[in-house]
Order: C-alpha cells, then structure tokens, then sequence
C-alpha cells in the first residue's frame, strides 16, 4: 500500500541564532538544503527543537520564509502554529497563510488542563477555518496530550491529516491498520528514534530531532526498513541510537546543537535562557560521533 504524501524522515529543524539572538537566515537555508540533499522527506518548521515558544513572533514569519525559500517546493513543509487557544492559534497563523505550506501542525492547548470535549472542539475549530490540513502534534510533556482513542476519533475529521505521535507505546501502529489510515487519508508520523523497528511496525514516518545532526543516517535507516532489508536496518539502527546516546549528556537540546555544530551545520540554536554546552561536555559529543560515524557505515566504507 502506498505511503501517504506526508511520510518518512521529516526533521523539525532548529533556529539557528546569531550571537544577539537574531536569526542567522543564511545558515537556516544551509541547514534545509544540508538536509534535502541527504534525502529527507519532508521539513517541520518552528516546531520544539526550533524553540518556537522562545523566539519572538516577530522574527517568526522571517524563519518560515526562509525555509521556503530553501525548499524550493522540493519537499513537503510542515508549520507549527501552536498556541494557547483556538483564536490565538488562529492568529497565529494568519501571519504565514501567504507562504506555501503544505500543513499546519498544533499542540493541543498546555497551559491550564481542558476537558476531551474541549480538546476536541479546539482541533474541530482549527480544522475548519485553518487555511491549510491540520496535522496534530501529540506530546506527553503538556498537560492535555492526547489519548489513543482521542487521536482517533480526531482523525475522522476530513481536515485533520496527521499526527506527530511523541509516545512510548510504538505498537499503536499495529492498533491502528494502515488500511483504516489510508481510507481517512491519515498520516502516522513516530516522534521516536527507533525507526528500523518502527518502520517495521507501520509508522509512516519520524519527527525526530536526531535527523539534524545525522540526516543521511536517518534516511538510510528508513530505506533499509522500508526495504525490508532487516539485516541493513539492524546495523544502522544500532548507529543511530549509539549516537542517540550524545543527547543525555546533559540538557537535550544543547547536545543537538553541540552535535550540529561539530557537524558544521550552525554554531548557535538556543535562545535565552538556555544554555549551551560548556567545553568539556562539547568535547564528549565530537568524541562519540567521530567514534561512531556521523555517516552510514557502507558510505565511510565506501
């Protein structure tokens, strides 16, 4: 069965910031294009590794221009225009309506906790007057994630497409047939980094952050999965997730940037407050990637 226009290796990309916390355009560009010529399917913009809860609004609209401009239509483009409620999420998004986007992506609302109905109200609302195809962001750290059954019952709304599922239970696939997802025209993206055994399991694609650093790694990893080449899969699989283990050296998003930019990728993506990684915890990541291999291990071969 075919996959659905939204699938594989779709990076949420980081922010790349001058020293003055401006946004280095130049290098958000490099970084798109860094990554659709690896072979991603498709780019997240503004969403949680972009720190879209930290940058001002006013510089939003430049980081979602940028990124079309890169993409140059060549991949579809994800925008996060998540916010508190239903007219400040609207709002929100009229800022980027002009921009060709292919989907808005939302959170439910996290702040103060609201009942399903409510919760569901909130996506009905957004799904009808958005001017683009909702696709739900479903995350455990915010105090209205969203229930298996919730997400679908959610998308049996013609307008609501797709999730990023950030969930530990990855047989939610098999739950869920990929007969039944593709009658409603929906998209089941993993926000894991277990995506050999994910693609395995009937994952249409994968938010995950780690494709930053190491995005010719996570296309290849989902070639051999989607290919049914076990023995492949198993083998970058386990280079993947040996380079996973960079992101508990201390907080997760400062090893991403510290493993970014060993990479060449940006040398900044953290907005104040945050911080980023002092020299010796920086030194810890450049050792296990150049231990490991930023690469697929056929292409070093090779």
């Amino acid at each position: 069965m075919g996959l659905p226009h939204l699938h594989g290796i779709v990076p949420p990309l980081p922010t790349p910031l001058n020293a003055d916390e401006t946004i280095d355009l130049g290098a958000l560009k490099r970084l798109a294009e860094l990554q659709i010529e690896a072979g991603v399917h498709g780019l997240w913009a503004l969403g949680t590794t972009a720190r879209f809860d930290l940058i001002p609004d006013s510089r939003q609209r430049g980081i979602a221009q940028a990124v079309v401009e890169a993409a140059a239509g060549r991949v579809p483009l994800v925008l996060n225009v998540s916010d508190m409620g239903t007219e400040r999420t609207l709002t929100r998004a009229r800022m980027f309506d002009e921009l060709p986007y292919d989907y808005y992506a939302a959170l439910p609302p996290w702040y103060q906790p609201m009942t399903p109905t409510e919760v569901t109200d909130y996506f009905h609302a957004l799904a009808d007057k958005l001017a683009r195809p909702v696709v739900i962001y479903n995350a455990p750290w915010i105090c209205n994630q969203l229930s298996f059954d919730h997400l679908r019952r959610l998308a049996e709304h013609p307008r609501i497409v797709g999730c990023k599922d950030v969930s530990p239970s990855l047989s939610r696939t098999l739950d869920w047939p990929v007969a039944e997802r593709r009658k409603l025209g929906f998209s089941y993206l993993h926000g894991n980094d277990l995506i050999a055994l994910s693609t395995e399991l009937t994952a249409d694609g994968f938010v995950t952050s780690l494709a930053n650093p190491f995005p010719e790694l996570a296309v290849a990893l989902w070639d051999a999965g989607r290919a049914g080449n076990a023995e492949r899969a198993f083998r970058l699989q386990s280079q993947f997730t040996r380079l996973a283990r960079l992101t508990g050296f201390g907080p997760g998003l400062a090893c991403l940037e510290a493993a970014c930019r060993h990479r060449g990728f940006l040398e900044r993506m953290l907005p104040a407050p945050l911080r980023s990684l002092d020299e010796s915890v920086r030194r810890r990541v450049a050792e296990l990637i150049e231990e490991v291999g930023a690469l697929p291990k056929e292409t070093v071969a090779a």
